[in-house]
Formats: C-alpha cells, sequence, structure tokens
C-alpha cells in the first residue's frame, strides 16, 4: 500500500492533520483494532467522506499515523542527543525512546507492530530513519568503543521492538506500572553501565 500523501498548502484547514491529530488522540485510550473512522471523524470535526479523501482505508491511516509517530521519535532523538544537561548523547537518544513509549504506548506499540512493518516499506523505511538517529547517539558517545557501536545500537533498538510486542500482549495495551519501572530500570543500567575495551 503507498500512501496518498494528497496534504499539502492548499489543504482546507489541515484536514488530514486534524484527522491524524485526532487518531492519535483516541489512540491513547483505545486499541488500534477498536478505534473506528467514523469516530476520528468525529471527533476531528470533519466528515466520514473527508477522511475518504486522504486515506483510502482505515489502515492506510493507521500507517500514516505510524509513519508520523517515527518521525516524531527521530526528531526527539536528534533533540535530546544534543541536550548537554542530559549527560551524554546515548544517554539522550535513551531518554527519547523510553519517554515517547512511556507517554505513548499504544502508538509506540503501532510504530513497531510487526505485520504492518511486514506489508509496508513505507514504515520499514521510517523506522531505518529513526535507527540511524540513534545509532548517530551512541557513536557521538564515547563510553562504547568504535567497534561495538553499531552493535550496540541494534541491540537496544531491538530491546524497544521487544517492549512493543509486550505491549501488543496486554489486554489493556499498557505495561503494569511495577513491570514498567523494573524494564525502565533495567535499560537505563545497561545505557549508563562503563563498557570495557574487551
Amino acid at each position: 500500500m503507498s500512501v496518498r500523501g494528497r496534504s499539502g498548502p492548499s489543504e482546507p484547514a489541515g484536514v488530514r492533520s486534524r484527522v491524524l491529530a485526532a487518531a492519535a488522540q483516541l489512540l491513547s485510550s483505545q486499541s488500534a483494532e477498536d478505534l473506528s473512522l467514523r469516530a476520528i471523524a468525529e471527533a476531528a470535526g470533519v466528515g466520514l467522506a473527508s477522511i475518504y479523501h486522504y486515506f483510502a482505508s482505515k489502515d492506510e491511516l493507521l500507517l500514516c499515523l505510524a509513519v508520523e509517530g517515527l518521525e516524531t521519535l527521530r526528531r526527539d532523538i536528534l533533540a535530546l542527543q544534543a541536550d548537554p544537561e542530559i549527560g551524554s548523547p546515548m544517554r539522550g537518544g535513551h531518554r527519547a525512546y523510553f519517554t515517547f513509549f512511556r507517554a505513548r504506548p499504544r502508538l509506540f506499540s503501532l510504530m513497531f507492530n510487526e505485520r504492518m512493518l511486514a506489508h509496508h516499506s513505507e514504515l520499514r523505511e521510517a523506522e531505518d530513519r529513526a535507527f540511524l538517529a540513534y545509532e548517530a547517539a551512541v557513536k557521538a558517545d564515547n563510553r562504547i568503543p568504535a567497534r561495538h557501536q553499531e552493535n550496540a545500537a541494534r541491540a537496544i533498538w531491538a530491546l524497544g521492538r521487544g517492549m512493543a510486542a509486550i505491549l501488543s500482549s496486554q489486554p489493556d495495551g499498557q505495561l503494569p506500572e511495577e513491570a514498567a519501572q523494573r524494564l525502565f530500570a533495567g535499560a537505563l543500567y545497561l545505557i549508563d553501565h562503563p563498557v570495557g575495551d574487551d
């Protein structure tokens, strides 16, 4: 499926953007499977026909939402890895990644949905761009020897993929608080633990 991408400067009142924003808001309280185009249209203040003008189907709308989410994550990673108050580029990339996970778990799960990634090159390309931003944060961190940086970046990124799978297995799309705390504490330890040269 290719995304229509009909938006532009003449788009009336940013209809496409309003629809995506409404879908993201609804996704904060219900699963992607439970989202309906009618509810999204109502929340966006547009007619159902307007949604079909920009999106051929609910699947296409969800794909656009996931691609947009990965682009937001990419920008967050770039911004926080450059924040001197965080302490290191890698820690900044980590904070962006896990902050997104905690703030928007259902969107995070949608972004890394295995079925969607398998079927949509646009989503895989968006993930690649976000990963490259995270890899840059790891490569900018002098605590990891150069020969280990790419492998470390991929391993930590895979941890996020695993977290998305855990989220998708939860009935309400949310990780129990105690489990989330343990997961984040463990991930932070892996990020901050000194790495030797061997």
